[in-house]
């Protein structure tokens, strides 16, 4: 049986993008993260301050990927509540502008292979801030600690 390799993406980390009250990491996840415009980005920002979730006014910690898939994007938006849970709101971009993916389904799809780099990062990096007293210098340390490679 021939097998071929599946093809590498690249998780790039941006800045701290914070809304209100709610901090986020920001990754870039592109075949080639150049390819990803300041323009889209600008245009995912705005998407995420005008959300319905109201993310201005919840203390919430998470992170955003910007998946560059094709000509067009996905913006997966990540908080943890609860704690332990990962609550998600995903955005799609085929038209210029980002308008909210309507997933009411029984079974929905969740993470593809190259954002699962990126998240299982995360769940550990969230994990180890659980462990801790969860003060502000540890908010930072978990702002801080990031994931960057081939995924």
């Amino acid at each position: 049986m021939e097998t071929t390799a599946y093809p590498s993406k690249y998780a790039l980390p941006k800045e701290i993008f914070t809304v209100g009250k709610t901090r986020f990491k920001w990754y870039d996840l592109a075949k080639d993260p150049a390819e990803v415009s300041t323009q889209d980005i600008q245009n995912a920002r705005m998407c995420i301050e005008n959300a319905k979730e109201n993310f201005q006014n919840i203390e919430d910690l998470g992170f955003v990927i910007m998946h560059r898939c094709g000509e067009n994007y996905l913006l997966l938006v990540c908080t943890w509540r609860s704690e332990n849970e990962l609550w998600e709101s995903v955005y799609y971009n085929g038209t210029g502008k980002f308008e909210i993916w309507d997933r009411n389904k029984t079974h929905l799809p969740t993470y593809c292979v190259w954002e699962m780099g990126i998240v299982y990062h995360e769940s550990q990096a969230w994990k180890k801030y659980l462990g801790t007293a969860r003060q502000e210098n540890h908010k930072l340390e978990y702002l801080n600690d990031l994931f960057e490679g081939e995924v």
